[in-house]
């Protein structure tokens, strides 16, 4: 990973049904202690009809290492402005041109 990279970073979950917290963005700068992004939020809520909550606007992150579970780098051409979300079965995408789409979570059948 660089300055300038496009990412999508999962946060760690600390205890059962905490909600995901997925970031996708531009890498502004980074330590080994932490990530600056330009991007957006997407909150991955189980308990409501639709779980997906993406930020209507960009903002200007700062999030320690030790709380990111995994980054995965996107196409440099992905636009974080329309970003898409397709649900297949109980699974969540980032829908991606160009590439694999990224798994965002899993929700439960309602029963």
């Amino acid at each position: 990973m660089k300055a300038g990279n496009i990412v999508k970073i999962r946060t760690k979950r600390y205890f059962d049904r905490q909600p995901l917290w997925i970031i996708v963005g531009k890498v502004l700068d980074f330590s080994e202690n932490w990530v600056k992004i330009d991007g957006k939020g997407i909150g991955f809520f189980h308990a409501k009809a639709d779980p997906v909550d993406i930020d209507k606007e960009t903002r200007v992150l700062l999030l320690p290492r030790e709380n990111i579970a995994h980054i995965r780098i996107l196409p440099d051409d992905y636009d974080i402005t329309d970003i898409k979300v397709e649900r297949v079965g109980f699974r969540y995408y980032l829908k991606i041109k160009g590439a694999d789409d990224a798994s965002l979570g899993e929700v439960a059948e309602k029963t």
